[in-house]
């Protein structure tokens, strides 16, 4: 899914959510959908796990 139509699904997931009812039997699915959708749409991010002193010249001179 390209990241064009993943934002379409998830404003089409949030307008039926607003347009139906708490009550209706589909609400559960349609919200874990959007829960997954959002979850895709989110970069994550990359840490590195060391810090190197030099890479970022903070010397004290």
């Amino acid at each position: 899914m390209t990241p064009q139509q993943r934002k379409n699904k998830i404003a089409e997931l949030e307008q039926w959510l607003f347009d139906n009812s708490p009550e209706h039997e589909a609400r559960p699915q349609i919200e874990a959908d959007l829960r997954k959708l959002k979850a895709q749409a989110t970069p994550r991010t990359i840490e590195r796990d060391t810090f190197d002193l030099r890479e970022h010249k903070i010397y004290n001179v």
